[in-house]
């Protein structure tokens, strides 16, 4: 009975060992969101220039009080390039830097 009590006492141990040891994704996230302003800064500045001018639309936009829609509807130009789809990809990476 011993002998049949010890493998499987082992087994559940590593696997217990093994789910500690998985980090979370929420884990890699800095928790105090400071390299949120850099990031965004670094995408603007390098990975989507051509973004800048719509984002800067639809912060001026939203913090005026507009509604949502109506501020997609103002700042992303009928279809032009870039989209604001497009734009919210790129800037998406800044998403972990920006978790609070």
């Amino acid at each position: 009975m011993e002998g049949k009590k010890l493998p499987t006492l082992a087994l559940a141990l590593t696997m217990l060992l093994m789910l500690c040891s998985m980090a979370s994704p929420a884990l890699a996230c800095p928790s105090n969101g400071s390299g949120c302003k850099a990031c965004i800064l670094d995408r603007m500045k390098y990975g989507c220039p051509s973004c800048v001018p719509l984002i800067r639309c639809m912060a001026r936009c939203l913090w005026g009080g507009t509604s949502r829609s109506k501020c997609i509807s103002l700042c992303d130009c009928n279809g032009g390039k870039p989209r604001l789809s497009d734009c919210k990809k790129c800037m998406s990476r800044c998403k972990c830097s920006c978790v609070a």
